[in-house]
């Protein structure tokens, strides 16, 4: 039997639901991390010229309740699932019910094979649900039954695709995709060994964390509480978003908040994330933004907050040098010496000092180096090679040194 959704069809389309065939993969690989599952596989055949008719995702998740099935596909911009997590971005998630429609940007039809365990009942129980890409507002649930699966899951397939191929679900920009958007989700839960399939090969995120690190910190606040913070710095390969900040997560690894880091107005390369786990954050609720706000705003005055930002933006100013002494200073120097802006110094003795000095300065004040055209480098490296010639090294670096300084003082 038909049910109704609590809005059009029209109004359906017309909320914002993904256009691109890979954000609407997401939404159904979310959904199921959402309902706690560890692995999610898709899942599609191809005949000889790369057609395919069918696709599915499937995960080990706890199922689709059929009780509260009015209440999940029968809403519109209201869901009352709990999000477990959130994603980088925190854009595509968390659209309220809107995720389960997200086929209409490739697929016809969608429908839904899904085994819950009744609360009531303590049984394994099935049954499946039909939405057409034409009749959105319509849901039609059927064949409830006890099952005879071992496990609770959900698979949902996907037909009358159009616009997409074989190779759209193999090429590397899809799997590029996936890894920018879930590569930091899989890393923090690495030890749980979750992970996505693409028939039956996993993604590899590795390559996309030029580095990471784990560490706890310790923090008691003035009765005493003592509190610990699983903190995890991550370095891109390459930038996963337009910005970068702290992510704030409670003891379910819910994202109850995030914060701009610091260091986002550079250009030097250094792509990074810090995500940041405790009980601490138990109290703030992901699905109440006004709420978790307001508590997030009263919690900057906090003794242990403050004392966690000043302990964060430490490890971020050490990991930043870090970087540019080992990687982005080289990388200018091969960058100037290529473009020809570097000034010409004969004396190999002179020359190998210049580059020292050219390299520290960046080190210490990356931003001096950012937006310059090739003639403003080439005015720039030869003031700093005359200064060099007439031993004013000394009083160059200390210059330098206080622009740093009072940069840092005033962030």
């Amino acid at each position: 039997m038909k049910e109704k959704v609590s809005v059009t069809d029209t109004g359906i389309q017309s909320s914002g639901l993904p256009k691109d065939y890979m954000e609407a993969i997401a939404e159904y690989i979310w959904n199921g991390f959402d309902a706690a599952a560890t692995t999610i596989s898709i899942n599609f055949e191809t005949n000889a010229i790369d057609t395919i008719h069918s696709l599915s995702i499937t995960d080990n998740g706890t199922g689709i309740d059929y009780d509260l099935l009015k209440e999940t596909f029968g809403h519109f911009n209201d869901s009352i699932k709990k999000a477990y997590f959130q994603k980088y971005s925190s854009g595509i998630k968390g659209n309220k019910g809107r995720g389960r429609f997200s086929f209409s940007a490739f697929s016809g039809k969608a429908f839904w094979q899904t085994v819950y365990r009744d609360t009531t009942t303590g049984t394994l129980t099935e049954y499946d649900i039909t939405i057409t890409r034409n009749s959105k507002d319509f849901f039609e649930p059927d064949n409830k039954k006890t099952s005879k699966k071992k496990a609770t899951g959900t698979t949902v397939t996907f037909s009358e695709l159009f616009d997409v191929t074989g190779f759209s679900f193999q090429s590397d920009d899809f799997k590029n995709f996936l890894v920018k958007e879930f590569g930091w989700f899989l890393m923090l839960n690495r030890e749980k060994e979750y992970k996505i399939l693409i028939n039956g090969q996993p993604i590899e995120y590795v390559q996309s964390i030029a580095e990471s690190d784990t560490g706890t910190l310790a923090l008691k606040d003035a009765e005493g509480t003592q509190y610990y913070f699983r903190i995890t710095f991550v370095r891109w390969s390459e930038k996963i978003g337009d910005k970068f900040f702290f992510y704030f997560l409670n003891s379910k690894q819910e994202e109850v908040f995030k914060d701009l880091t610091s260091f986002n107005n550079n250009a030097i390369g250094f792509n990074h994330s810090v995500y940041i786990e405790s009980r601490y954050f138990d109290t703030f609720h992901p699905g109440d933004v006004e709420h978790t706000q307001n508590m997030f705003e009263k919690t900057r005055q906090h003794m242990v907050f403050k004392n966690l930002m000043t302990h964060l933006h430490e490890l971020l100013r050490n990991r930043q040098k870090a970087f540019v002494d080992g990687t982005a200073a080289g990388k200018l120097v091969d960058l100037y010496d290529r473009n020809d802006v570097l000034p010409r110094i004969e004396d190999n003795h002179k020359r190998t000092e210049f580059l020292h000095t050219l390299k520290n300065i960046y080190s210490m004040e990356p931003r001096l180096f950012q937006g310059l055209n090739k003639e403003q480098q080439r005015v720039y490296t030869g003031l700093i090679g005359i200064l060099l010639q007439t031993d004013r090294k000394e009083e160059l670096m200390e210059l330098i040194s206080r622009v740093s300084k009072l940069r840092e003082e005033t962030n």
